[in-house]
């Protein structure tokens, strides 16, 4: 009740203000007065429009920032198929690429390939065994060499077969604990023997301390395997240690299979 009292004393105070000023005279002091009451209670046009002129500037601001992130989103996620699509494209032309270098493999005089996939490879036998899909029914037995062809066409040793099933066949690999063969030093033609060390790389045993090995020397399979024909590319040198004791060298080697993802394989059966 008090607000509303004070309301209304408010208004007839300023209608009875109003009044006065429309009847008095107008003198520069009343015409002073009405701009100041008038600029007191209404806003400035200029003012109102220059409020509602960045309104409008801001919305249509905001609007643009709106339209452009719409448009950066759409940008992103045709870059993200273009990239998608180039990456797919790049794989096909990468396992073509395989192929390719896998049908390349020529039979030999006692020897034919037998294509196959690497179909399993556990973590906790990695440097061990894989599964691939060919089996004795495909003429696989055991302790068939197999190859693998990598990137660049390089034919290189990949392991042997050591169980044979209806469709599929279990490969130790080269660097399996258990994988042993006779290899070259390519440039020295020094015999020495190859073993699996159960990790990325593999051991050469019996080089004589005479041998002047260097880093990078290639090593390949010798015409003393039984099983590889002599040859094909193991791997490279990447570490040589000269002990006081002993005769022999402590040599490291990298094969050339861990340097490459390897899907594609070839058995090599007698024909």
């Amino acid at each position: 009740m008090n607000t509303n009292k004070n309301t209304n004393k408010v208004f007839c105070l300023l209608l009875a203000v109003s009044i006065v000023l429309i009847a008095l005279r107008l003198t520069p002091a009343v015409q002073g007065l009405k701009q100041l009451v008038y600029s007191v209670l209404v806003p400035d046009i200029k003012i109102s429009s220059n409020l509602f002129s960045k309104t409008g500037s801001l919305l249509l601001n905001l609007s643009n920032i709106i339209k452009v992130y719409q448009e950066n989103s759409e940008l992103k996620n045709e870059n993200f198929r273009l990239k998608q699509g180039l990456t797919d494209s790049q794989l096909v032309l990468e396992e073509n690429i395989r192929l390719k270098n896998l049908l390349n493999i020529k039979e030999t005089k006692n020897l034919k390939p037998i294509f196959a996939n690497v179909i399993v490879r556990e973590p906790t036998q990695w440097y061990k065994f894989v599964i691939i899909d060919k089996g004795f029914k495909d003429g696989i037995e055991i302790d068939n060499p197999v190859v693998a062809i990598l990137f660049d066409g390089r034919t290189c040793v990949f392991g042997r077969t050591t169980e044979v099933y209806s469709s599929t066949s279990k490969v130790a690999l080269v660097t399996n604990p258990l994988f042993s063969i006779p290899v070259q030093i390519k440039n020295l033609k020094v015999d020495c023997v190859c073993d699996g060390y159960d990790s990325q790389y593999l051991q050469l045993s019996f080089i004589p301390k005479s041998a002047n090995l260097n880093i990078g020397d290639q090593i390949v399979t010798s015409y003393l395997s039984n099983v590889f024909e002599n040859g094909i590319d193991v791997g490279t040198i990447v570490d040589i240690v000269k002990t006081n004791y002993g005769d022999y060298q402590e040599v490291t080697v990298e094969p050339y299979t861990q340097k490459h993802s390897v899907y594609e394989v070839a058995v090599l059966i007698k024909k």
